[in-house]
């Protein structure tokens, strides 16, 4: 049996798991069941994230090794091993081999033909049309120094030193080895672990002799990918090991040459019948005499102890058992003592042997890039719908080609590479990655039982997976009118060119142009998207644009679907009627709701994610022509009702709205792709391996670069400054305070009695984190910052209080009134609105406030933008930074920080956005030597990761701090 493990390689009881060559940050993930010095196992990884314990390898390894022991018990690998006839074959002939396989010279022939020279001595032929071969020279440490393959050589001397005995360890310091080390090391070993390990029990073993220099040769015969019997490799053993071969191998069932006693050939006559052999050859032997075989010079290079060949018989003859008889034998059978022979002047192993020095794969490369792809539709598949689109797919290699239809048999097969006359194709490089995801459909995987069947289905989202699969070209060729379609489709534009639809009564600009024409592109080809304009570039009226065009040019008469945050449900509505009133949009909300009569009485519903969630049986029975989802965000946990409920509705196309760029979880953009787009980013656990969690990695390395390409067909993203030449500047500043004494002891203290035990879990590897009790710790923090009157319940007694940064907003705030501006602030804790409220009725100044209670938000934020007298705005940043448009204000203040700066800006772009006339200045407000000062340190850095990408804050701080970073924070000021 073959051993399966193939990404995994041993050494006496030590397991190591090869780390995948095109991740970033390699390292060795190993497994070592009995160390010296130690009472147990050790697992570790030597990558930077096995390092810090979160390694994905050693959880691989963990997997493979109960996968291991289920096939195998409780056994070492050395115990496995050493009980194999491979083994014990090795052992029989270790004193024939002794030479270090790092010392051997590798040179390659014709077909893959190896040829492996001690000095100059040829001591082995390997050939393998299977990638066998690759792992083999892996295994050898002479692989061709190329990224893309695997250090098996450097892993298994890795397991090696690390499971040294003391006495090895003694003497390898005084630069010597015991046998058993010597014996591992060597050619014979290696060469055994590897057929062991790539053959298992299957194959067959035979015996040569070469009747041109006399040589023996093991050989070795296993069958080939096509299944047919093909000879492997052939060995040289030393001749002293002649008998012992032959007894080993008859032992395993193998017909070996018996030795035919010298004397039986004296007792040959004229009228004996020969059998198996020519009778000159016997007649000759027999006139000179059996002394010859031991005497004579002819026979010098065929002795091998006390066996002779008989070159012109190729019969083994061995010492006489007996004395001669006189009389003649009536019959001499030869057949039993015939050996396999053979001319090495002529081709072995039916391979050239020619040579290629120094690099053993010097002409024969690995590619893990193509050069191009090329697609030709099917002619009999022509519709003008791309889905389900029959097209033949090549991939340029050097000068050869090769149909993608192959390349998923051979990924189907199990295979690593793909081989060509010109190199062998790395299956498991990036840019073929996207193979495995294809191999999952079952109508494809059936597709390609069809032998010769080149041409494959692939569904829109497959083509546009292809054409991010390299930044390399698509060429599109075969039928003029079909490849102009296809190539159109991989452009990503709509099959016509785009019309504006009549019913949309509000202009669009032309980056929203653009931006309807992309969605239609999505919709008529039944894919979908997430729209990320930075706020206050009008998503919202690219989205209603879409819902009329629809409509209008696409003849959609199922009902459309608008969810969005419960506070902006009326946005939507007024919108709607204001740019969209042929669309009869009806609200569903409310405890006396009915789905059936709100259909009834409209053709656009618009609901929250509360009231999806709470009916989710009536809205996934129902078909939706389209479904969006206002501030996405806001649902991209998958383990929730809100996720699950959006994810069962049946919707034509599903569009995800959000101004929030992903600063560092990429899991939420899986979580958010899964919602439009199911699938497509593939398994949540083979994303997490490839990308891990976060960006703290090289944003420019070609993991992100690929997922770049890979999302960009589905994500629109611009900003501002770039499509916006009449938005007025944004002037952020950052101004800091420091503690009030009252301020500084209430800190102090809070650390003192709550804050040293969680100090403890945190610098405890291993421990576990009381995750709400540190957030409760750090919001109180946070409101000690802010005001002690806060943090004491007391807003009503604000002014017995001291506070560092109430002082601070007191002259802002009336530097930006006396300068004429409308203010609007926010913080995150109602306490602090109702100390600014009482504050600004003391000042007599008129303002409004907006938090979650509040019902009437469209009038609240009328009143600001349009009654000059209304100079404040107080919003709770979760309330008021969504949905909203306060052009009205020119100045932010930023009471106190959240925990990411996506949160902020999506806040200060209520005032930053179209319609704005004045400058905006942006006022954050940070307490020094605090934890504020810190947090602001660290979403500062987070705010140049990716910008594509969506993230809003959890209440498992773990996936907003780091433990390192919650030391940092829990530090007492000064």
């Amino acid at each position: 049996m073959k051993n399966p493990f193939s990404n995994l390689e041993f050494h006496r009881s030590g397991i190591g798991l090869l780390s995948d060559p095109h991740e970033p940050d390699p390292g060795s993930a190993v497994h070592l069941e009995k160390v010296a010095g130690s009472q147990r196992p050790l697992t570790f990884c030597s990558c930077s994230a096995g390092r810090r314990g979160r390694c994905p390898c050693l959880k691989e390894l963990e997997t493979q090794i109960k996968e291991f022991r289920e096939v195998y018990g409780k056994r070492t690998w050395g115990e496995i091993f050493g009980a194999s006839r491979w083994h014990q074959l090795a052992q029989l002939l270790a004193d024939s081999h002794s030479v270090p396989y790092a010392d051997l010279r590798v040179t390659q022939g014709e077909e893959g033909l190896l040829r492996l020279f001690a000095e100059e001595l040829e001591v082995l032929r390997y050939l393998d049309q299977s990638p066998s071969t690759i792992r083999f020279l892996e295994r050898i440490g002479k692989a061709p120094e190329n990224a893309s393959l695997l250090d098996r050589a450097a892993l298994i001397d890795r397991l090696s030193t690390f499971l040294r005995s003391p006495e090895e360890q003694h003497l390898n310091k005084a630069g010597m080895q015991t046998n058993r080390q010597s014996f591992e090391q060597s050619l014979l070993c290696r060469l055994a672990y590897h057929c062991f390990r790539e053959f298992g029990d299957e194959g067959e073993f035979g015996l040569q002799i070469d009747l041109r220099s006399g040589e023996p040769y093991l050989t070795f015969s296993a069958p080939d990918p096509a299944g047919e019997i093909a000879l492997v490799l052939q060995l040289q053993v030393s001749r002293e090991k002649l008998a012992e071969l032959t007894e080993f191998l008859a032992g395993e069932g193998v017909r070996v040459p018996k030795a035919l006693p010298a004397q039986k050939i004296e007792e040959t006559g004229p009228s004996t019948e020969i059998v198996g052999a020519d009778r000159y050859g016997v007649d000759l032997l027999a006139a000179k005499g059996v002394e010859a075989l031991t005497e004579d010079e002819e026979y010098a290079a065929f002795r091998y102890g006390e066996l002779v060949l008989e070159p012109r018989l190729g019969t083994l003859i061995g010492p006489a058992t007996a004395e001669p008889g006189y009389d003649e034998l009536d019959l001499l059978d030869l057949t039993p003592s015939i050996v396999d022979t053979f001319e090495s002047e002529a081709p072995i192993l039916d391979g050239s042997a020619d040579l290629v020095l120094d690099n053993p794969m010097s002409d024969l490369g690995i590619y893990t890039e193509f050069d191009y792809i090329e697609l030709t539709p099917e002619d009999d598949e022509y519709d003008d719908d791309v889905a389900g689109e029959s097209v033949t797919v090549r991939y340029g290699f050097g000068d050869e080609e090769v149909e993608l239809s192959d390349l998923l048999r051979a990924k189907k097969s199990g295979q690593p590479y793909y081989q060509t006359d010109s190199g062998w194709i790395d299956l498991n490089s990036p840019a073929l990655r996207s193979l495995g995801r294809l191999l999952k459909r079952d109508e494809l995987a059936e597709a390609l039982k069809v032998p010769g069947g080149q041409a494959v289905r692939l569904s829109p989202a497959e083509l546009l997976r292809l054409r991010a699969s390299s930044a390399k070209p698509i060429r599109v060729e075969g039928p003029s009118d079909r490849s102009a379609f296809l190539q159109r489709f991989l452009d990503l534009r709509p099959a016509e060119p785009l019309v504006l639809p009549t019913g949309l009564k509000s202009n669009l600009r032309p980056y929203q142009k653009l931006g309807l024409e992309w969605l239609k592109f999505l919709f008529e080809n039944g894919l979908a998207g997430l729209l990320c304009d930075d706020m206050g570039l009008g998503k919202t009226h690219q989205a209603m644009a879409l819902m009329v065009l629809v409509r209008e040019q696409f003849g959609v008469k199922e009902p459309m679907l608008v969810v969005a945050p419960r506070t902006v449900i009326s946005h939507w509505r007024n919108k709607l009627r204001e740019h969209a009133p042929d669309l009869e949009a009806v609200q569903y909300h409310g405890p006396q709701r009915n789905l059936e009569r709100a259909l009834a009485d409209g053709d656009t519903i618009l609901t929250s994610y509360g009231v999806l969630r709470n009916d989710t049986k009536r809205f996934s029975e129902l078909k939706w022509g389209l479904a969006i989802f206002d501030e996405v965000q806001q649902i991209k946990n998958r383990n929730t009702q809100g996720y699950q409920a959006a994810a069962a509705l049946d919707a034509r196309m599903k569009l995800g709205l959000t101004g929030t760029p992903i600063e560092n979880a990429l899991t939420e953009l899986k979580s958010l792709f899964d919602l439009i787009l199911p699938g497509y980013l593939g398994s949540e656990e083979d994303f997490r391996d490839r990308y891990g969690s976060n960006l703290e990695a090289d944003a420019e390395s070609w993991h992100f670069s690929g997922l770049r390409r890979l999302t960009a067909p589905f994500v629109l993203r611009r900003i501002k400054t770039a499509v916006l030449d009449e938005l007025p500047e944004k002037i952020e500043d950052v101004r800091t305070c420091s503690l009030s004494p009252e301020q500084t002891d209430l800190y102090r203290q809070a650390i003192a009695t709550r804050g040293v035990a969680l100090m403890k879990k945190l610098k405890t590897e291993g421990e576990a984190l009381p995750y709400i009790h540190i957030f409760a710790l750090l919001n109180m923090l946070k409101q000690i910052c802010d005001h002690p009157a806060l943090v004491l319940g007391a807003p009503e007694a604000y002014e017995r209080h001291d506070s560092g940064k109430w002082d601070l907003y007191e002259e802002l705030l009336e530097e930006s009134l006396d300068s004429g501006q409308k203010v609007v602030v926010f913080s995150q804790y109602l306490g602090m609105i109702d100390i600014m409220e009482r504050h600004l009725g003391r000042l007599g100044v008129p303002s409004v406030t907006l938090t979650g209670a509040s019902r009437n938000r469209g009038d609240l934020v009328d009143r600001f933008n349009n009654d000059p007298d209304c100079r404040v705005f107080l919003g709770s940043l979760k309330a008021g930074g969504t949905g909203i448009d306060l052009v009205g204000g020119s100045v932010v203040i930023h009471y106190d920080r959240w925990w990411n700066a996506a949160r902020e800006d999506q806040a200060t772009d209520r005032l930053y956005r179209i319609g704005q006339k004045r400058a905006v200045q942006v006022f954050k407000l940070v307490t020094e030597d605090t934890l504020e000062e810190r947090i602001a340190a660290i979403i500062d850095s987070k705010r140049r990761l990716m910008s594509s990408i969506v993230q809003e804050d959890d209440p498992k701080l773990n996936k907003i701090f780091s433990r390192e970073e919650l030391i940092d924070l829990l530090k007492e000021p000064g």
